[in-house]
């Protein structure tokens, strides 16, 4: 599929009053606005998009809006969308691109959301059932303080939610998850003041910035921890070096707070044990076995590793904890025939 110089280009069916009994009552504000940034993944998108609607809460309330954002797809996601655009018209609406603007995407969707809330997610994130009336159930109680909602899907060690009132206590909190867009969401009425809101999207944690800047202006967040999403594993997943964006440049960000003396010396050191521990040594045990569908760029892995780790003792635990995953991966693969034959040498 070609793109067509039409700038963003909206597709939604055009209704009048004779369509609903009730016109008021469609066209109120909607609570959430759902907003999905999607790239060449029409098959997944439609079930993310089967998983919202088919809620109750959307079925049979306005509370709740889809917007979707092409970046200038190949595939068939305009005919996908135009599917479920013709039997929702009013509550679902999608634009196309006219060029691919990478991580400026998840700006461009989130303006077109007209809801008090406006969440990000994932082209592969489908929701479980119930999750939009939990999530609107969190939005109602937030509604007067507007705290930040920072949804993390269960992952971390906590039972269900925790105010952060502070940028350590956030890290502390949310770790590294930050860097994930299915967590980020933000009340419109702060998404219209933020200025430059994609600044950070050439290192590709936008939301992360973000984040980082809402809460360093003195804004709480509240870390929802509960189960909410499950992703999808994608055929292919890359085209960009994956431990620059989550070393480099997330750590980058951290160490530009630390500066400021708004993130402890010790914060920054907890969060890169966790980093390297959590999340750095399984994506390289994961990323150099060759038994998966990504392509990521890994130019300098090691050499971008060593650049933000070699004064933290984590790093050569860390090293030694790969290298005894790899000899235990290794043995597996010995048969047994070779093992005990080499016992009775």
């Amino acid at each position: 599929m070609a793109c067509l110089n039409t700038g963003a280009l909206q597709i939604t069916k055009v209704f009048s009053k004779s369509d609903y009994p009730n016109t008021k009552e469609i066209m109120k504000t909607p609570i959430l606005s759902i907003c999905i940034p999607t790239y060449n993944r029409a098959i997944y998108l439609e079930e993310i998009l089967i998983s919202i609607i088919s809620q109750r809460r959307f079925q049979e309330t306005n509370d709740v809006e889809i917007v979707i954002s092409d970046n200038c797809s190949e595939d068939n996601t305009t005919e996908v969308c135009e599917k479920y655009i013709e039997k929702y018209s009013g509550k679902i609406r999608y634009y196309r691109n006219d060029e691919n603007i990478h991580d400026a995407n998840f700006e461009k969707v989130l303006s077109y959301g007209n809801g008090v809330f406006l969440k990000l997610n994932n082209d592969t994130l489908k929701h479980y059932e119930n999750t939009l009336d939990l999530i609107i159930r969190v939005l109602i109680q937030n509604n007067i303080d507007k705290n930040i909602i920072f949804f993390t899907n269960g992952y971390l060690n906590f039972s269900t939610e925790i105010l952060c009132e502070n940028l350590n206590s956030f890290v502390k909190n949310a770790s590294y998850w930050t860097t994930w867009i299915g967590s980020f969401g933000i009340w419109k009425e702060d998404f219209d003041k933020l200025e430059n809101f994609s600044r950070n999207s050439k290192n590709q944690l936008v939301q992360t910035d973000v984040l980082l800047r809402q809460i360093s202006s003195g804004k709480s967040a509240l870390v929802v921890n509960i189960i909410l999403f499950e992703g999808i594993k994608p055929k292919s997943k890359g085209g960009y070096n994956f431990f620059k964006v989550f070393v480099i440049h997330y750590l980058d960000l951290l160490e530009e707070y630390k500066k400021k003396k708004l993130l402890s010396r010790t914060t920054l050191f907890n969060e890169k044990t966790k980093l390297m521990r959590y999340f750095i040594i399984p994506w390289v045990s994961v990323l150099t076995s060759n038994q998966t569908g990504y392509s990521f760029d890994m130019k300098g892995m090691f050499s971008v590793i060593f650049k933000k780790f070699r004064f933290h003792p984590i790093l050569y635990i860390g090293v030694l904890i790969f290298l005894i995953k790899k000899i235990q991966s290794s043995l597996k693969t010995i048969p047994l025939v070779q093992l005990n034959s080499s016992k009775l040498k």
